[in-house]
């Protein structure tokens, strides 16, 4: 059984304030930010960094790396309440290759990443985890350690 909590508005990831407008496509506007630097202030709606200049108003996000930073930023959570992975992110990125999981609802919390074959607890992010002793964790170290 699946269930849908509603996501968030992302937050202007200069001044953390909600008073945004989504604009076109990806890009957003900080009244605040816009304000104060007496100039306009955009960011990308996704991945929550300040939008490039260079890079048009309609067009799609082009830092690097956007798609797989929103998703590790997503308020997505796991609610399943028989799933073990219970209150975490939805999305995780492998703590050896960094690729992009989640948990399917079934047995433990731990999973084999498919792609570099690398066993880790879903919760805590550890290759080695006692369970009763684990907590869930953000993805703010994923984030650091693939440098977005």
């Amino acid at each position: 059984m699946s269930l849908h909590v509603p996501v968030a508005v992302p937050k202007c990831p200069r001044c953390k304030g909600s008073d945004i407008s989504k604009l076109d496509g990806q890009r957003a506007l900080c009244r605040p930010c816009s304000r104060l630097r007496r100039g306009v202030y955009y960011f990308c709606w996704a991945c929550r960094r300040e939008w490039p200049t260079a890079a048009k108003a309609h067009a799609a996000c082009s830092l690097a790396h956007c798609a797989l930073r929103a998703a590790l930023l997503s308020d997505k959570l796991i609610v399943d309440p028989d799933s073990s992975a219970l209150g975490c992110p939805f999305f995780r990125a492998c703590p050896q290759c960094k690729a992009l999981l989640t948990h399917d609802g079934e047995g433990c919390a731990d999973i084999i990443c498919p792609q570099c074959k690398t066993e880790f607890c879903f919760r805590c992010l550890h290759q080695e985890c006692l369970f009763e002793l684990c907590d869930i964790v953000d993805n703010s170290r994923s984030l650091a350690a693939l440098g977005l």
